[in-house]
């Protein structure tokens, strides 16, 4: 199977958004961010908060990192079956690489597309995969749902060993069953699709091997989001926020739901403030939560440095650019 160094042309995803749109949108992500930041800051001891960062245990941080980093590792695995179940004939090593560098893309790159439109975009370029822009566009998104599936079965689970309202834990329950019984259906309603939506109709979801690569890919998903949890957990350990294994993944799993809203800048601001809140609501000290939090942000920019590596390979920022732009520019 070809490694794909070669950045050739190929149709991708034709996204497109006006110059003022994307501003102001960016703006108001700013603007959010900037304010949940404030609030905390304002609200949590910040003092307290940088004693317990620099009191901590390195061997804490680096055991996060090394399960972060090997979770993004399956990740990227996960996505190579889904992407071959689809048709995507590309090596395994090079999907992880291109989720990797998606990682790093959406922490360290000046973009107003983000780093999971940049890896279905690379991942449709080269030899023998001209027009498959739509279905390695497919892959990134199914690749997504089938994470989300897995955190809310898990979320299921936690919140039944939690204390949580019980209007709330009856409405949860019933969106999560009804998202699990319906997902076997979901394949079957491309057919209502529109004729000039063809190409995503002809996705092979309904095929064996698809769906065969798709449940092998679930427990990949529940196992990486136990590995988050986890890493939280040990982060934790480490400044001193103590709450039940079931209570971080609650705290961790709704606030990653409400992160993958595009309402702030990469999930900053919402994913602090909801750590603090939801430390809170579970009796636990809010400014361990904060150090906690930033603890997270560390973790989480170097887990995604391999990424740095795989941009290096590939000649670079300038290079991957020029090379998108040529799919994603006006007139085309």
């Amino acid at each position: 199977m070809a490694e794909i160094d070669s950045l050739s042309p190929a149709p991708v995803l034709r996204l497109r958004m006006p110059v003022k749109k994307s501003h102001l949108l960016f703006l108001l992500k700013l603007a959010l961010t900037v304010g949940l930041l404030t609030f905390i800051f304002r609200s949590v001891d910040m003092n307290d908060v940088w004693t317990r960062i620099i009191a901590i245990n390195p061997a804490w941080l680096f055991s996060a990192l090394a399960l972060v980093t090997a979770g993004y590792a399956l990740c990227g695995l996960r996505w190579a079956w889904i992407s071959q179940g689809l048709g995507i004939e590309v090596s395994r090593r090079r999907k992880i690489r291109l989720y990797f560098l998606g990682m790093f893309a959406s922490l360290f790159l000046p973009s107003t597309i983000g780093g999971d439109v940049i890896r279905g975009i690379l991942l449709a370029k080269g030899e023998g995969r001209a027009g498959m822009g739509l279905i390695a566009a497919a892959s990134v998104i199914l690749d997504r749902v089938n994470g989300l599936y897995a955190l809310l079965l898990l979320l299921t689970i936690c919140m039944a060993m939690v204390t949580v309202p019980t209007l709330w834990w009856w409405g949860w329950l019933a969106l999560v069953s009804g998202m699990w019984i319906t997902m076997p259906l979901l394949p079957r309603l491309t057919r209502w699709l529109p004729e000039r939506l063809a190409q995503l109709k002809a996705l092979p979801l309904r095929d064996s091997h698809f769906q065969h690569m798709w449940w092998q890919s679930m427990p990949v998903s529940f196992l990486f989001q136990m590995i988050i949890i986890q890493a939280h957990v040990l982060l934790g350990i480490a400044v001193g926020l103590e709450m039940p294994w079931a209570a971080y993944a609650v705290m961790v799993g709704l606030v990653a739901v409400v992160a993958m809203l595009p309402i702030s800048l990469n999930g900053f601001g919402v994913r602090e403030a909801g750590y603090v809140g939801f430390a809170t609501y579970f009796g636990a000290d809010p400014a361990a939560a904060a150090a906690m939090a930033a603890l997270w942000v560390i973790v989480l920019a170097l887990s995604s440095l391999p990424g740095l590596y795989v941009l290096w390979r590939m000649g670079g920022r300038k290079r991957i650019e020029a090379s998108m732009h040529q799919d994603i520019s006006p007139g085309t």
